[in-house]
Formats: structure tokens, C-alpha cells, sequence
């Protein structure tokens, strides 16, 4: 897990997401020597006419509730994703609010931590810790700073919640090629993972590479996982010499657009591991999404390339 002490950044291959990471105490903030500058900038802008948004501690504490609501834990750590954020005010229909970028939305992964914290018991507070970080990832929760509303992408409705998000935050497909729409669209709703737009060789090897070692050599306690990842890749390679992979954006004559790309569906990794030999089949697939310029978005059969033990 990211340090929540310091900003964290995660970077793979061509792609940099940032998060900023905080640790806090339901009902609670461990770093309170930080909250009265803040409220004091908050206050300025509100004084000189800006809108009256939620400031980052308030937002992570809107996105803990959401969660709190459902896993109710002492406490979480919340990792800001810049990353999106700016995927969400390029594609708004208003851009600006005033004079200022309308980036009211904040994006956090929340994670259940380790904590100190006081409960009442028979009339007297009592110390508790929670010593185990290894519990859950909670995901992506979306809030918005000037609604305080957010939107916790989970379980299977999440196709539905982002037409809801892209309807409420008057977002739109950047035209003609909806690249940073459907990016926010797989994100969201597929989950965040270099395995869902594969469009190179060297990121298929990497990849690939990753899963079988975790498959195979759980916590990289052997080699095992060489032998078997560098059969895998020579057979690939010798059946699909002329392949390309990239994605393309096909406009059609009704206004919307064919988005295609490439996947990777690896062996089912479990946490903690579990011993080889691992379940499931390496496979690589042509995913479909037809997105319509209302921000809809429907997902399309897709397209089995290769698939190999």
C-alpha cells in the first residue's frame, strides 16, 4: 500500500497518476495542525466571490461516509487522483465557473488503515488500535466539492452510476475522438489498470510478465514463473507476428463513435495468493464501446485474440 504520509505517484509506461495520500480517524482527523490553514484559504475564497466549495479534507470525509455507510471501519486512507480529475474538466461542457477552472470534483481511492482510537465503555473512554492494513480496498469515490454529493463506483451498477456522473457533471465526448471520455469511462468502471488499453508490445510483455510471476512465484519467493511466462510469450509472438496493437475511434454516420482496443485477462489471482498452478487462462481480446454524444456509453461484444496457458 502507498505511504499515506507523503504524496505517492504510481507511473506506468506512458501513464502518470498521482495520489495524494491522507490517513484518517473516523469522525476525526489525525492531522489537525493542517485544517485551520485550510479553512482559512477556504474562507478567502468564499470572501472574494469564489464559489463556496468543499475543501480537500472535506471532500475525503465526504468520500469515508460513503463508504462508512456500507464497511463501517475506525478508519481509512484516501489516495487523491489528480490524474482524473483533469479528465473530468476537459471534457465539461463549462470548463470555467467564473474565473476560475471548474475543478470541483476530487477523486479518491479509499483503503481501510491502521489507526489509534477512542471508544465508551461502561461510561469511560477506552484506547483502541486496528493493526491490520490488509483488510480492503474500498475503490474510486467521486466528490463533488460543490454539491457535496458523492458517487462510489462499485458492484455491478457501475455502467449505470457513470451515466448518472457524466449527466450530473454535464460532461460530454471530447470530439471527434473521445479519448480522455472513454479513458475516465474504463477507469471508473472497469477498475484502474494498465491491463484495459494494451497498445503496444512492450506493454502486453509487461503485463503478461507481471501476472505470471504473481501466478506462479507468489511474493517472489522463485523463478518458477520464468519458464512458464517465456513459453507463453514465444508461442504469441510465433502466431501473431503481423498483429497490431493500437485503438482506434470509428465516427459513425448517427453521431456516435466505435471505440476498439485491446485487453488482457490474466490468470485469477487471489490475496492472499494462492499456490500454483493458478486458475483461469491468459487472454488477450478486442474490447468494443459504442459512445454516443449524449455521454452514453454501451459496451459491445468483444473479441477473443489469443488465449494460452
Amino acid at each position: 500500500m502507498l505511504s499515506p504520509d507523503n504524496n505517492s505517484h504510481h507511473c506506468a509506461l506512458s501513464r502518470c497518476t498521482i495520489f495524494v495520500g491522507h490517513v484518517r480517524v473516523t469522525g476525526g482527523y489525525l492531522r489537525a495542525s493542517f485544517i485551520l490553514p485550510v479553512l482559512f484559504l477556504f474562507g478567502l475564497g468564499v470572501a472574494a466571490g469564489q464559489p463556496s466549495w468543499l475543501t480537500d479534507e472535506q471532500a475525503r470525509d465526504v468520500a469515508e461516509k460513503a463508504i462508512h455507510s456500507v464497511h463501517p471501519e475506525p478508519c481509512y486512507s484516501t489516495y487523491r487522483n489528480e490524474r482524473l480529475e483533469s479528465f473530468v474538466v476537459n471534457v465539461r461542457r463549462n470548463p470555467l465557473v467564473g474565473n476560475r477552472i471548474n475543478n470541483s470534483v476530487y477523486f479518491y481511492r479509499v483503503a481501510s488503515d491502521i489507526c489509534d482510537y477512542v471508544v465508551e465503555k461502561d461510561g469511560k473512554a477506552v484506547r483502541m488500535s486496528q493493526a491490520s492494513n490488509d483488510c480492503c480496498e474500498y475503490g474510486i469515490v467521486a466528490v463533488d466539492r460543490s454539491t457535496a454529493r458523492s458517487y462510489w463506483f462499485t458492484g455491478e451498477k457501475k455502467e449505470n452510476l457513470f451515466r448518472e456522473f457524466a449527466r450530473d457533471e454535464q460532461m460530454h465526448p471530447d470530439s471527434p475522438r473521445p479519448v480522455l471520455f472513454v479513458a475516465l469511462y474504463r477507469e471508473l468502471v472497469w477498475g484502474e489498470s494498465s491491463d484495459n488499453e494494451i497498445e503496444s508490445p512492450e506493454q502486453l510483455r509487461d503485463v503478461v510478465q507481471q501476472n505470471f510471476q504473481s501466478a506462479y512465484s507468489p511474493y517472489e519467493r522463485d523463478n518458477v514463473w520464468q519458464r512458464q511466462f517465456e513459453h507463453w510469450w514465444r508461442q504469441f509472438q510465433s502466431r501473431m507476428q503481423k498483429f497490431k496493437l493500437e485503438t482506434t475511434y470509428e465516427p459513425t454516420s448517427e453521431g456516435t463513435t466505435t471505440v476498439r482496443g485491446y485487453g488482457f485477462d490474466g490468470f485469477k489471482l487471489t490475496i492472499p495468493r494462492s499456490d500454483p498452478p493458478p486458475k483461469g487462462i491468459p487472454t488477450l481480446f478486442q474490447w468494443a464501446l459504442l459512445v454516443k454524444s449524449d455521454g452514453t456509453v454501451e459496451r459491445l461484444p468483444s473479441k477473443l485474440i489469443y488465449s494460452a496457458r
